[in-house]
C-alpha cells in the first residue's frame, strides 16, 4: 500500500547560515571604545582644571588652581562692580548693589569649585561633564566673602520700608472732586529667612532677581465719616512754623462734600480708589505767596519813654520785653500778654518797683510791667488788629496818652488782641535807650494808614482834703496823698484806605480822680512837742497808676 502525500513528505528545513557585522561598524565600536577608554584615561588621569571650564565667564581651562585662583582674582571684578540683588517684597522691588555687601571674592574656592567639574559622580557622569566642558556647556560656580556689616545695613533699609502695619485710606483733593483711596495691607515676612537668603546668594555670586514671601495683614476700612470730620472745613491759609520763624506750612483748600453720596459711592469699599464730587474753594494765600512776603513789612512801630535809673523797674519792663520778642501769630492766632509774659515772680527774675495798691504807692514784683503792654497796645491800635480784652488803668499814666494804656495783673486782668489779617505776624519788643520800642511786622496788602484821636468826654478834677496832725505845729504841712486828675474819655482809630478815610471807636476808658490829701498842724508852738520831720510832697515813683483797687504790676 502506498503512503499518501503530506507533511511526512515534506524535506526536513536547513539551519541559517550565522550573520556577520559589517566591518565599517566593527570599526566604529572599536573607535567609540577607544574614544570612551581614552576619555575616561583623561578624565581620571588629567591633572589640570578640565579644558572649556569657565568660572562665571572667566576661562580656567587647562590652569592648576593655583593659577586659576590668581586668574580669578584678577578679572572678577566686573562681574560684581555694577550687579545688584534685587528683591521683590509685595509690590515693591528693592536693589542691593552687589560691591555694597560683597566683601571679596574667594579665588581659591572658585578654582577648587572649577577644579571639581569632572571630578565627582560615577565613571559616566565625570565624562559626561568633561565632555559638557570641552563644548563650552560647563560653569563652575564662582564664591565670594559676604560683607556682614554691609549685608545688615542692607537688610535693614529694606525692612524699615518693607516691613509695615496696615495703612489707612488715604484722599487727595482735585479742583472739583476728592479721590479717596483705599488702603494698604501690612506686610510681614521672616526677615532671618531674608538674612540667609541673601548671605546665601552674595556668597555664590547669584544676581537672579527674588521674590520673597511674605503674609498680608487687612488694611482699615474706609471711614467715611472719619475723613469728612478732616477735610471738610474752609479754606486755610499758608502759615510760618512759629518756633523758627522761617518754615512755611502748605495752605489748605476749603472742602465740602456730601456725606451720603460719599458712602453710596463707597459702597462694599473693594474698589482701589473711589472719586466724590466736593466743592473746593482755595486758599487766599498759599505757600508760595507766602515764602515771598513773609514779614515784609512793618504794620506798626510805637515807643514811650521811661527812666533808666530806676533800676528795678527797668529791669522788669526788660523782661517782659524779651519774653514777647520775636513772638509770632498766624492768622487767627490770638496773643496773651500773661500767656506770654507769665507771672512776674522774684524765681523769674522780676524786682519789687513801684505800683499802686489803694491808691497808695508800695514796691510790688513786677512793677513796671505795664508799660511794654501799653506800649504793644499803641502798636496794635496803629496796626489795626482786633482787640479782643483790655483794661484802662484806675488811674492815667505818664507814658501814654489818654485812652491808650492796658494795665495787666497776673491772673486777673489780661491784654489779648488777634491776628485778623491774611498773614503771619512779628511782634519784636526791646528795651533800650530810655524808650520801650515795639514793632508789629507782617504783610501790607493795601496803603492802610491808622491814626488815633482821643475825646475827653469828662474831666474829674481832685479835690484837696485837710486832715489834722496833732504831732505837728500850726502851719507845718505834710502831703499824704498826690492828686490826680480823672477823665472819662473815646478813643478812635482814623483808618485811611484805598483814599477813603473811616473812624471807628477803639475803646471807652475811665480813670478816676485821686483828692490830694494834705495833713495840717495843730500844735501851738508854745506848747509844741518837738515835730517829727514831715515833708510837703510825696514822690510818685511809678509813672503810672493802678488797676482798680487791686495791686497793679506797676504800670
Amino acid at each position: 500500500m502506498g503512503r499518501s502525500g503530506g507533511a511526512a513528505d515534506k524535506a526536513p528545513k536547513q539551519a541559517k547560515a550565522p550573520r556577520h557585522m559589517p566591518v565599517a561598524a566593527k570599526v566604529v565600536l572599536i573607535l567609540l571604545a577607544l574614544v570612551l577608554a581614552a576619555l575616561c584615561v583623561f578624565t581620571h588621569a588629567y591633572p589640570y582644571i578640565f579644558p572649556g571650564v569657565t568660572v562665571g565667564t572667566i576661562p580656567v581651562g587647562g590652569l592648576t588652581e593655583t593659577a586659576a585662583a590668581d586668574r580669578i582674582m584678577e578679572r572678577s571684578k566686573p562681574l560684581y562692580e555694577d550687579a545688584k540683588v534685587s528683591l521683590t517684597i509685595y509690590e515693591t522691588t528693592y536693589d542691593i548693589p552687589v560691591k555694597d555687601v560683597l566683601e571679596s571674592v574667594d579665588g581659591t574656592q572658585s578654582a577648587d569649585n572649577a577644579f571639581a567639574v569632572g571630578r565627582t559622580g560615577n565613571p559616566l557622569v565625570r565624562m559626561w561633564n568633561v565632555v559638557k566642558a570641552l563644548v563650552g556647556q560647563n560653569e563652575a560656580q564662582i564664591a565670594a566673602q559676604v560683607d556682614e556689616d554691609g549685608l545688615t545695613k542692607a537688610l535693614e533699609d529694606i525692612v524699615s520700608q518693607a516691613l509695615t502695619e496696615p495703612v489707612e485710606p488715604t484722599w487727595e483733593i482735585g479742583t472739583d472732586s476728592i479721590t479717596i483711596f483705599a488702603g494698604k495691607p501690612g506686610v510681614n515676612f521672616d526677615t532671618d529667612a531674608v538674612r540667609q537668603l541673601l548671605d546665601e546668594k552674595i556668597r555664590l555670586m547669584d544676581f537672579e532677581p527674588y521674590e520673597v514671601s511674605t503674609e498680608l495683614s487687612d488694611p482699615p476700612a474706609i471711614d467715611i465719616d472719619k475723613i469728612a470730620g478732616e477735610v471738610i472745613g474752609d479754606a486755610v491759609n499758608a502759615t510760618v512754623n512759629k518756633e523758627d520763624g522761617k518754615t512755611i506750612i502748605s495752605e489748605k483748600p476749603g472742602v465740602q462734600f456730601d456725606v451720603e453720596e460719599a458712602r453710596t459711592i463707597i459702597g462694599d469699599g473693594s474698589a482701589e480708589s473711589y472719586e466724590i464730587p466736593a466743592t473746593i474753594t482755595p486758599a487766599k494765600v498759599t505757600a508760595e505767596d507766602l515764602e515771598e512776603v513773609l514779614f515784609r513789612d512793618t504794620l506798626a512801630q510805637t515807643s514811650t519813654y521811661l527812666d533808666e535809673s530806676n533800676t528795678a523797674r527797668t529791669n522788669n519792663v526788660r523782661l517782659a520785653a524779651a519774653s514777647i520778642n520775636g513772638t509770632i501769630l498766624n492768622p487767627g492766632d490770638e496773643f496773651s500778654y500773661n500767656g506770654v509774659v507769665g507771672e512776674r515772680t522774684e524765681e523769674r527774675g522780676y524786682k519789687p518797683a513801684g505800683a499802686y495798691v489803694n491808691g497808695q504807692v508800695v514796691d510790688e514784683f513786677g512793677g513796671g510791667v505795664c508799660q511794654p503792654s501799653s506800649t504793644l497796645y499803641m502798636a496794635v491800635l496803629r496796626a489795626d488788629l482786633e482787640v479782643t480784652e483790655r483794661h484802662n488803668h484806675s488811674f492815667t499814666v505818664a507814658y501814654t496818652p489818654l485812652g491808650e494804656d492796658a494795665t495787666v495783673d497776673y491772673g486777673n486782668l489780661d491784654f489779648r488782641f488777634k491776628n485778623d489779617t491774611d498773614y503771619p505776624i512779628k511782634i519784636l519788643a526791646e528795651q533800650t535807650n530810655g524808650q520801650m520800642i515795639m514793632t508789629i511786622v507782617g504783610t501790607k496788602t493795601t496803603d492802610k494808614k491808622v491814626e488815633t484821636r482821643t475825646e475827653v468826654l469828662a474831666t474829674y478834677t481832685p479835690e484837696t482834703i485837710e486832715k489834722k496832725d496833732n504831732t505837728m505845729k500850726v502851719g507845718q504841712t505834710r502831703v499824704e496823698t498826690t492828686p490826680i486828675t480823672g477823665y472819662s474819655t473815646r478813643t478812635y482809630k482814623i483808618i485811611t484806605e484805598n483814599g477813603k478815610t473811616t473812624e471807628e471807636l477803639a475803646n471807652s476808658s475811665n480813670y478816676v480822680k485821686r483828692d490830694k490829701v494834705v495833713y495840717v498842724g495843730t500844735i501851738q508852738p508854745e506848747t509844741a512837742k518837738q515835730p517829727e520831720t514831715s515833708t510837703d510832697s510825696e514822690k510818685d515813683t511809678t509813672g503810672a497808676t493802678e488797676t482798680a483797687a487791686q495791686t497793679t504790676e506797676g504800670s
